[in-house]
C-alpha cells in the first residue's frame, strides 16, 4: 500500500488548513517539546468565559498526536487521560505542549498540558497512540 503524506489530512478538525470549522493548529518543535499556540473564542464554551471540556480534551489529542504526526508517523488515540487543573479561560492565548514519553512497537505514550499566558498548567493529558497506515483514497 502507497504511504500517505501529511498534506493528505487537510481537513482534519485540529490542524486541517481547509476544514472551514477546524481548529487550524499549527505546531513546531522546542527541543523535546512539540508546542502550539491557540485562544479559544466564546464558540468553544461550555460556561461563559470557560472553554467547554471537549475543546480541552481536543487541544490535548491534537498537540500529542501531532508530536508524532510530525516525525511522519500516523497515529490514532488508544487511550487518553485528562486532568481539568484550573479553568480554561475564552478569549486569552494558551500554550499547547507535549512531549513522547516511550514507544514499544507500535505503541506510543505521550503527554501534554495546556499552560496560560504566566505558564500555570491548567490540564494535563497522557495518551497512548497506536501507529496506522492509511488507506488509499
Amino acid at each position: 500500500m502507497p504511504e500517505r503524506k501529511k498534506e493528505d489530512t487537510h481537513y482534519c478538525f485540529g490542524c486541517g488548513k481547509e476544514n472551514p470549522i477546524g481548529l487550524k493548529l499549527q505546531f513546531h518543535w522546542e527541543g523535546e517539546l512539540l508546542t502550539g499556540e491557540f485562544i479559544p473564542l466564546d464558540e468553544h464554551q461550555g460556561y461563559p468565559g470557560m472553554t467547554h471540556g471537549g475543546i480541552i480534551a481536543t487541544l490535548l489529542d491534537e498537540v500529542m498526536a501531532n508530536a508524532l504526526f510530525s516525525k511522519g508517523i500516523f497515529v490514532v488515540t488508544a487511550e487518553m487521560n485528562v486532568r481539568y487543573i484550573h479553568k480554561v479561560p475564552t478569549g486569552k492565548k494558551l500554550r499547547l505542549c507535549s512531549r513522547l514519553l516511550n514507544h514499544h512497537k507500535r505503541l506510543y505514550e505521550v503527554e501534554g498540558w495546556i499552560e496560560d499566558g504566566e505558564g500555570k498548567v491548567l490540564a494535563r493529558g497522557q495518551a497512548k497512540m497506536l501507529s496506522i497506515s492509511l488507506p488509499e483514497q
